[in-house]
């Protein structure tokens, strides 16, 4: 999905891999080490991930170390057992070809690294359809400044029914920065067109709009992670991640996938 990249903010670090969340920022003390998780099944064959890595002591200009040959297994609450093996070409990314996420299971996530034992559960919600996506040209500035448009993604709430959910938005295979995390509190059972924020494009471009029905455990972890982020509450947020000095999430996602060519 794209290239991971590395960051060092204070005491934060940023997980690599093309097909995996775009950051996440850590609290570390100087001399802690952790485990770095981000693991993912979608409803789609093949669309899976774990990634592993460990932080260094702050002082070390190398933030990060990738984990190779950890045992990673997915099971899917059903009977299935799914063992991910390491990309060859990408240490530390481990993923199965045949594992496929079916909405209404649990899955469960077990690491082993060196003894090290990592777990985790994620349930996944239907998949909400997008209607459509239309786009809004974003106010201009100046005179020279190219006429950029940001996307609105309309879909309908399934009535009485808790959901939450995540955006994310691409531009051809890299995913952009802006994502956006929504719960269905004030949208219940409602049709509705939600702004797709920090993502913008211009004339010609194709936008790619995902809209993923997320577990609470996984909202909560990424609404605290961009809280996070913006200084609004301290420390990391809380991971579905159980063991012993590790950070990261787990997630079983569906999700709806629509592009739109910028037209003006």
């Amino acid at each position: 999905m794209k290239t991971f990249k590395t960051i060092l903010i204070i005491s934060s670090i940023l997980v690599i891999f093309s097909a995996c969340e775009k950051e996440i920022d850590l609290d570390l003390k100087d001399s802690e080490q952790l485990f770095v998780i981000e693991g993912i099944v979608y409803d789609s064959l093949g669309d899976n991930f774990v990634s592993i890595s460990k932080t260094r002591p702050f002082d070390n200009n190398d933030a990060i170390e990738i984990v190779s040959n950890a045992s990673v297994q997915i099971k899917d609450g059903v009977g299935g057992v799914f063992n991910l093996t390491e990309v060859y070409t990408m240490p530390g990314y481990y993923t199965n070809s045949n594992l496929i996420g079916v909405a209404g299971r649990a899955y469960e996530l077990n690491v082993n690294i060196n003894g090290e034992i990592i777990t985790a559960t994620s349930f996944m919600n239907p998949r909400i359809e997008i209607d459509s996506l239309t786009y809004n040209e974003d106010p201009s500035f100046g005179s020279n400044d190219e006429v950029e448009y940001s996307i609105i993604c309309h879909f309908t709430d399934p009535l009485n029914v808790i959901n939450f959910y995540r955006m994310k938005s691409f531009l051809g295979e890299e995913q952009l920065d802006g994502f956006v995390n929504w719960s269905d509190d004030a949208i219940d059972g409602a049709s509705t067109g939600l702004p797709v924020f920090n993502s913008s494009y211009t004339a010609e471009e194709v936008a790619t709009i995902q809209l993923i029905s997320v577990d609470e455990p996984n909202f909560r972890y990424f609404v605290g992670l961009s809280s996070s982020q913006e200084g609004e509450v301290p420390g990391n947020p809380q991971s579905n991640l159980s063991g012993d000095n590790v950070v990261g999430y787990f997630g079983a996602y569906a999700k709806s996938e629509v592009s739109i060519l910028i037209e003006p």
